[in-house]
């Protein structure tokens, strides 16, 4: 974990891990913005991919997208504008499709991950408050943020007219408290010129974590990249010298520096960087469909930018870079902006 500013008006702190009697001062996680922001693609993108369309899109612009361009993407923002609602009223008295025409795999959770595909071609979709992006072939990830409503409703109009509707009853999670006291007071308060460095880093990182790839590595499963005890858990609030800490966003494995880090899934390396702020040695897998890894605090890289790696390679070492004092790899997902578990996402223990 790692401790973030946030913006420069509203400084947030990280998360500190506490583990093997260290305790880790770990970024927030600014560096790609709260689960349900907006991304901003800020940056030119990759050779192999492209940057998705804001969430903010209505469903006909969506749909003129759907038209010009291949994968389609289908987002609706949770203010559904009124071209949208229109759209919606209009599908009214469609005729409902079977709901064999959409397939849907994995735990409607908050932090869940969901794989689902179409069966028939898409004219548009109402998910409100969700990034989805259809691929040629029908097929989506669905990602539920850390405070996903209880419901969550997906409306789907095929070309031929037919509308399914699919309800999401999205399972609610506790989140235990972390409080640590008796920091450093630099480990909580930042002063502006790492703010500043911060806001900068969260541009770069949202760009890279916005752009779509047709790859697919994420329907071989994933696997832990270190085994060790699990220090530090997905969606924690962090209370540091009884102050608030925000959320922290990945989970922690506490094992010692040097430890071999491996790509959970394949996928194609979008990012090594030395000495981000607060969280120091940094490195992101792309998945594909918007999904990505991040790894932080990490000692030294056995993989650069562009390399295709496989599942179980070696890619970097775990190190304690960054504000942490404590050595521990720090391990989060983002489908776009919104962020993932990354333990539900795994079969076995991390130990």
């Amino acid at each position: 974990m790692y401790a973030n500013s946030g913006t420069i008006p509203a400084m947030r702190v990280s998360a500190i891990l506490v583990s093997l009697l260290t305790v880790a001062a770990c970024d927030r996680g600014a560096l790609s913005g709260s689960p349900d922001a907006s991304v901003q693609a800020s940056a030119d993108p990759a050779p192999d991919a492209s940057p998705a369309p804001p969430a903010s899109a209505s469903a006909p612009a969506a749909a003129s997208a759907a038209a010009a361009a291949d994968p389609v993407d289908a987002s609706a923002a949770a203010d559904a504008s009124a071209p949208a609602a229109s759209a919606a009223s209009a599908d009214a008295g469609a005729p409902p499709a079977d709901a064999s025409r959409l397939s849907v795999e994995g735990r409607a959770v908050q932090g869940g991950l969901l794989r689902a595909k179409l069966n028939g071609k898409l004219r548009r979709m109402a998910f409100p408050g969700h990034r989805v992006t259809v691929s040629d072939e029908g097929e989506f990830l669905i990602a539920f943020s850390r405070n996903a409503p209880a419901q969550e409703k997906l409306t789907i109009t095929f070309d031929d007219g037919q509308v399914l509707e699919k309800l999401f009853d999205v399972e609610q999670r506790t989140f235990e408290v972390d409080k640590v006291d008796n920091l450093p007071e630099n480990m909580v308060k930042l002063d502006m010129a790492t703010r500043v460095k911060l806001t900068q880093a969260d541009k770069k990182l949202d760009a890279i974590r916005s752009k779509y790839t047709k790859k697919n590595c994420y329907k071989d499963g994933f696997i832990w990249p270190s085994k060790g005890p699990i220090s530090s858990r997905y969606g924690q609030p962090r209370v540091l010298n009884g102050t608030d800490g925000g959320i922290h966003w990945g989970v922690d494995i506490a094992v010692p520096v040097g430890t071999a880090v491996r790509a959970p899934a394949c996928g194609k390396v979008v990012l090594v960087e030395k000495n981000l702020p607060l969280s120091g040695h940094t490195m992101i897998i792309d998945h594909g469909h918007g999904l990505t890894s991040t790894f932080i605090h990490l000692h030294g890289f056995a993989a650069k930018v562009n390399d295709e790696v496989k599942q179980g390679q070696v890619i970097a070492t775990v190190g304690m870079t960054g504000r942490t004092n404590g050595a521990h790899l720090d391990w989060r997902m983002n489908l776009f902006e919104t962020r993932v578990d990354p333990e539900l996402l795994v079969s076995a223990p991390a130990k």
